[in-house]
């Protein structure tokens, strides 16, 4: 048996190739250090108790067969099919965020009209919307709304299989009139007015979450986001921003040191949006751990 054909148990919904990037052992160009030995910190918001013991990337944020579906009798109908998908799009994603590590150090990038080419644009507002697409909450609330829908007309199974054909709809070509183009579409527009900033932070200190997609707009579905947070790797996050809003200050797609007031605007967005962990390349300090208790309490002060 082949390795491609050996069924995967633990499914990532957060890439370990993503995670890795927030790893004290990440170094740019090392593409032969296995996944299992990148370790990194955690910081729980549940309990609001940093973990001082870097733990395997491998080890964290999967379910067990979350992306398969199954048939009539309860067996596993196109096994790894989404698997597979998906380690093409991380391929891709080694391969573009390298790109951007290669031109974001550049000093006379800063100065140039359009960061980004067409290729990359296209790219990472696509990888954005799948990375939305595949975690376990969005699949959680399509299955809740299966069993809304036709309630005891569905099984449990089968509003699982629904929530994974209608959230994931990566099994066939999309029809361009069908709902689940409507449903990616109403994703995808509201960033078509959005410029793409590319922060660098040197120290190497930016933290992600298990949620690593920020999106500040009125409730979904809407005309357009406010802003779209979402750190690349420790050194590297993009910050989307309606045109409008920037054109005064910015170029179109720009590149821009990351300071101290974007840092926290980081840290307390990835706190804000997180289902319950923070990660990051290091133990987080004690101004970090500030501003993320800000974000809990300014929380619970809102229920």
């Amino acid at each position: 048996m082949s390795k491609n054909d050996v069924m995967t148990k633990n499914q990532h919904y957060i890439p370990q190739v993503y995670l890795r990037g927030f790893s004290p052992e990440y170094e740019k160009g090392s593409k032969s250090y296995p996944n299992s030995r990148y370790t990194i910190y955690c910081y729980d918001l549940n309990v609001k108790k940093q973990k001082y013991e870097s733990v395997p990337i491998k080890s964290i944020c999967y379910s067990k067969y979350l992306y398969e579906v199954t048939g009539h009798s309860g067996e596993i109908v196109l096994p790894n099919y989404l698997e597979h998908f998906f380690a093409g799009i991380e391929k891709m994603f080694s391969d573009f965020r390298s790109g951007l590590e290669r031109k974001a150090f550049i000093e006379d990038n800063y100065r140039t009209n359009c960061i980004l080419t067409n290729d990359e644009k296209v790219f990472w507002v696509t990888y954005i919307i799948i990375q939305i697409l595949r975690t376990p909450q969005i699949s959680e609330i399509a299955e809740s709304l299966s069993i809304e829908t036709w309630g005891d007309n569905v099984s449990s199974k089968q509003a699982k299989n629904i929530a994974r054909k209608f959230c994931l709809p990566f099994f066939k070509e999309i029809d361009e009139s069908s709902n689940e183009a409507f449903f990616i579409n109403a994703l995808f527009e509201p960033m078509k007015n959005m410029s793409f900033g590319v922060g660098i932070d040197r120290s190497k200190s930016i933290i992600t979450s298990d949620k690593p997609i920020y999106v500040c707009g009125s409730d979904f579905p809407c005309e357009e986001y406010d802003e779209i947070i979402f750190p690349v790797s420790s050194e590297l996050c993009f910050i989307f921003i309606l045109e409008m809003k920037i054109k005064a200050k910015y170029r179109k797609n720009f590149l821009f040191p990351i300071g101290d007031e974007i840092k926290q605007e980081i840290i307390k967005s990835m706190a804000a949006s997180s289902f319950g962990k923070l990660y990051s390349n290091h133990i987080l300090t004690k101004m970090e751990r500030k501003y993320i208790k800000e974000v809990i309490s300014e929380s619970s002060a809102r229920r």
